[in-house]
């Protein structure tokens, strides 16, 4: 009995040292870094992806990849950046892949520009949305509506482009429904990973950037599929809105861009190597983007040329008309017209060009800039007092292009609107955006 007690007590004693033991001694977990970084720029050379009136995909996803790269590696010396472009060349999509996997990399970043249409009734064919806004962040998914596989089709398109594609890409049809069934049956081995990336951009797109957040969605995209490592593909903007166009086309506004992704990447990285930094860098501090005046000024010159070039079929020669007022605001405008004819044009007249500006001063007097909140875009009319509408303040409606809108609120200023917005967000309204007015019609951008 004696000897039986001893061998359980020496039993306890050797369980108490094993536990003292291994309370002191560091536990071993796994150790994940993110030491290489993809940047993808979307399109280039031949495939210039969508486009405005002044700017290409394939150009301003460029020039926010090679920002973005030089954020990273001016502050973060421990990761290393692989572009699959850095010129304008075209990359095949399995190539844009391939280059990630040959590279073992932790995280492929592809950088898009957004685009959308609406068929016009009139004249019988599509025609930019200029309404469509915002910035969306998509991650590979098994889900496949509508919109989303509107965007996977658009995106990969680029497959046509390449030769031999039928055989490369084994009888994918980046236009087929069929094509996407078999895609969607993926495993989300880096899912988890992914998602918390996309989140972490999509935040910073909606508090620095300046941009509505349209979320992470996700879609079949050939890019993201065969990657072997936590992917997404970033739509920074449309640029057939114009004031998108006019802030991704802007340096400042890439930079706005860029500098989002990049806090979102080093802010990505600490949490998979399961550090807690916090950063008081000019990065981590720059405020968040507003339209300036300038802006503006531009946006509504974006909207003038596109009418313009609309127009070009049925205008005259600009050598043929009078030197009057007219050739005087078309050289203005940037229509063409020679050196020669400028030259003489300065020379005779110079006082003339002067007088023009004048009448502009008169036309500031105008009716006070009323700031409203749309929320609704439908093809056909909606009662005001339409449960659609119940609970909106004050609510309005506007015609743009055979299209009914319809706002909320009437405010003289634009913080204000600014809240309802935010309210109508969050009971609904997901599209919910502010915008300026003027004597009943919409102006663009704001003053």
């Amino acid at each position: 009995m004696k000897s039986e007690l001893k061998k359980y007590c020496c039993f306890f004693c050797i369980l108490c040292a094993s536990f003292l033991v291994s309370s002191f001694v560091p536990k071993i977990k796994p150790v994940f870094t993110v030491r290489t970084v993809v940047i993808d720029p979307g399109h280039g050379g031949k495939d210039p992806g969508c486009h405005g009136t002044k700017y290409k995909e394939k150009d301003v996803a460029l020039a926010v990849a090679l920002k973005l790269g030089n954020y990273i590696e001016e502050n973060m010396k421990d990761v290393k950046v692989i572009y699959t472009r850095k010129t304008d060349m075209f990359v095949e999509l399995q190539e844009r892949a391939e280059i990630a996997n040959r590279a073992k990399a932790d995280l492929f970043i592809c950088i898009h520009c957004n685009s959308a249409y609406v068929r016009d009734k009139k004249l019988k064919r599509d025609v930019c949305n200029e309404e469509a806004h915002g910035a969306e962040t998509y991650v590979m998914g098994k889900k496949n509506e509508k919109g989303k596989l509107d965007v996977a089709k658009r995106e990969n398109s680029a497959i046509l482009l390449e030769d031999n594609y039928v055989k490369k890409y084994n009888g994918f049809d980046p236009n087929s429904d069929e094509s996407y069934i078999i895609m969607s049956m993926f495993t989300d081995t880096y899912l988890t990973q992914s998602l918390s990336f996309a989140q972490k951009v999509q935040k910073q797109y909606g508090s620095k950037a300046g941009r509505v957040d349209k979320g992470v969605k996700r879609a079949s995209l050939w890019v993201l599929w065969r990657t072997y490592m936590p992917s997404v593909l970033t739509e920074i903007g449309f640029l057939t809105n114009p004031e998108e166009e006019q802030f991704l086309g802007s340096s400042r506004g890439q930079d706005y861009i860029a500098s989002g992704i990049f806090r979102a990447f080093r802010e990505y990285k600490d949490e998979i190597e399961g550090l807690l930094k916090k950063y008081d860098d000019a990065i981590e501090v720059q405020v968040p983007y507003r339209i300036t005046k300038e802006d503006s000024i531009e946006i509504e010159e974006n909207r003038k040329a596109k009418s313009v070039n609309a127009g070009n079929a049925t205008k005259t020669d600009p050598k043929t008309e009078p030197k009057g007022s007219e050739g005087k605001d078309t050289a203005s405008k940037g229509e063409h017209v020679s050196k020669a004819d400028v030259k003489e044009e300065d020379k005779k007249e110079p006082v003339a060009v002067k007088k023009e500006v004048k009448p502009v001063e008169e036309e500031k007097k105008e009716a006070p800039v009323i700031y409203k909140v749309q929320i609704i875009s439908s093809d056909k009319k909606i009662p005001l007092n339409s449960p659609k509408l119940k609970n909106v303040e004050k609510p309005g409606e506007y015609m743009d292009k055979g299209i009914y809108k319809y706002t909320g609120g009437e405010f003289t200023n634009k913080e204000d609107a600014v809240k309802l917005q935010a309210f109508l967000l969050k009971n609904g309204f997901k599209d919910a955006f502010v915008i300026a007015t003027q004597d009943g019609k919409r102006i663009p951008g704001n003053k």
